[in-house]
C-alpha cells in the first residue's frame, strides 16, 4: 500500500507543478509588451488588426481608442484582453519566413501592389463567391501586417473592401491574401 501511495503523491505533485508552469506562463504572456497609455498598439480581431492608442490600463488588458478613419471594427471596440493588443512600429519591408528557413523568404514592401481574394457577403454581391481586390500597400508593422489603399475600380470590389478591411491592417499570413502569397513564392 505505501508504494501505491508514493505513486499518488507523484502525480499529484506532477499536477501541481504543470499548473504552476502554465500559470505562470500564462502571466508571463500577458505582461510580455507592459503597453503604457499613449502608445500606439494593433489590436488583432480574426488576423486582421486596427491600429489604436492605449487610453487606460484595465485588470485584464487594455481600452483603446480608435481614430475616426479605423475599421471596420468586427470585434468589439472598447476593451481588450491582453493578448489581443501588440505593440505597434512601422517597417519598410516584411519578410515572411516559411519552413524555418528552408524556403525562399517572400518580400512584401510599401508601394507594392497586392491581390486579396474575399469570400463575399450576398447582401453586397449577389452573383459571385469570392472577388478579387487590388490595392497597394501603404504601411507595414513590425509584426507582419499590411495597411493598404484600394486600387480597384469594380464597384463590388470597393463594397467589399470597405466591409472587411478599410482602414485596417491585414497580416500577410491571412486567408484572404493566399493568392498574392502562391503568386509571390513562385
Amino acid at each position: 500500500m505505501k508504494i501505491n501511495n508514493n505513486n499518488q503523491e507523484s502525480s499529484m505533485k506532477i499536477i501541481v507543478l504543470g499548473f504552476i508552469l502554465a500559470f505562470t506562463s500564462l502571466a508571463t504572456h500577458a505582461a510580455k509588451y507592459g503597453l503604457e497609455p499613449g502608445d500606439a498598439v494593433l489590436t488583432n480581431c480574426h488576423e486582421i488588426y486596427t491600429k489604436g492608442v492605449v487610453k487606460a490600463k484595465v485588470d485584464d488588458g487594455y481600452t483603446v481608442h480608435f481614430p475616426k478613419n479605423s475599421g471596420p471594427i468586427q470585434c468589439p471596440p472598447f476593451r481588450w484582453h491582453a493578448e489581443f493588443v501588440l505593440p505597434f512600429q512601422s517597417v519598410s519591408e516584411y519578410r515572411l519566413k516559411f519552413l524555418g528557413g528552408l524556403k525562399r523568404d517572400i518580400v512584401f514592401q510599401v508601394g507594392e501592389p497586392v491581390t486579396f481574394r474575399v469570400d463575399t457577403d450576398k447582401r453586397v454581391v449577389k452573383n459571385k463567391a469570392s472577388i478579387d481586390i487590388d490595392a497597394q500597400i501603404t504601411d507595414i508593422s513590425s509584426n507582419g501586417a499590411i495597411a493598404v489603399k484600394l486600387i480597384s475600380t469594380d464597384p463590388e470590389a470597393a463594397a467589399t473592401f470597405w466591409q472587411w478591411i478599410g482602414g485596417n491592417y491585414v497580416d500577410l499570413r491571412h486567408k484572404y491574401l493566399e493568392l498574392e502569397r502562391d503568386k509571390r513564392s513562385r
